[in-house]
This record gives C-alpha cells, sequence and structure tokens, in this order.
C-alpha cells in the first residue's frame, strides 16, 4: 500500500519550491498532486484499506473503484463524507477548479509549458489552492 501522507508532505514540499520560484506548471500540477494524497492519506486513516485486484482497492472488507486523478471522484466523497459534508460551497467549488483548471486535469499540466500559464490564472489557481489547502489542513487535525 502507498504511503499518502508521506507522499502528500513531499509534494507539499516540491509545491513550496515550486511555487517560490513562480514555476506555475509545476505548481500547478505538484499542488493537485499534493491534494490528491492527503485525500487518499485521510480515506486510509478513517478506514482499512488494502490493495485490491488492478485499480481496485478493499476499504473496510469491501471493494471500491480506486481514486484516479479525479480530486471530486465519487469514491472520495462517498469515504470522506463528513469533509465533504461539511464542506462550505466556495471550498466545493474552489476543489472542482483544481482538479480541472483552465479546463486541463492538473496531473496533465505535466505536458504544458511554461509559457502556457499566465500570471493572472496562476493567482486565480493559487487563491483556490489556498481555500482548499486551509479546508482540508483544519479536516486533518480532527482525524
Amino acid at each position: 500500500m502507498e504511503n499518502y501522507e508521506g507522499a502528500a508532505e513531499a509534494r507539499l514540499q516540491d509545491w513550496e519550491a515550486l511555487s517560490s520560484g513562480r514555476r506555475k506548471v509545476g505548481a500547478i500540477h505538484f499542488g493537485g498532486i499534493y491534494i490528491e494524497c492527503l485525500l487518499k492519506s485521510i480515506i486510509c486513516s478513517e478506514h482499512g484499506v488494502l490493495d485490491g485486484a488492478p485499480g481496485k482497492w478493499v476499504v473496510d472488507g469491501s471493494v471500491v473503484a480506486r481514486p484516479r486523478h479525479v480530486l471530486t471522484a465519487p469514491c472520495y466523497r462517498n469515504l470522506l463524507t463528513d469533509l465533504y459534508d461539511d464542506m462550505p460551497g466556495d471550498v466545493m467549488d474552489a476543489l472542482e477548479y483544481l482538479s480541472s483548471p483552465g479546463s486541463t486535469d492538473y496531473i496533465d499540466y505535466r505536458y504544458i509549458p511554461e509559457s502556457g500559464i499566465t500570471d493572472a490564472v496562476y493567482e486565480e489557481w493559487l487563491e483556490k489552492f489556498i481555500k482548499v489547502f486551509h479546508y482540508l489542513d483544519n479536516k486533518k487535525r480532527e482525524v
């Protein structure tokens, strides 16, 4: 089983380095990966999770589709009901935006040249990232 908590911490450090260097594309890509790993780590801390067949997890004895690179996947909503039920609408909107900023999935930002992201686009992304970051940071302390 992957170490999602450790991966989340490492991706946050990557995001910080890229963001402080104004490497917008890398910051967006690794910021999304950080949130993905954090959500998966919260699932693993709240539930008994085991690797299942390819593309599957066994969660609390039930087989579920393993969440992919979609921050708003039904698996997250189903397994993190307290987190999603308490999520304010503006945070949910921000999370949906982070999943696919500018109509490109965050995971696919690795294929975009740095010149493909304007400062305005990055600043909008950063505002939404910080909103989601603070919400999830407060929630993970409750776990």
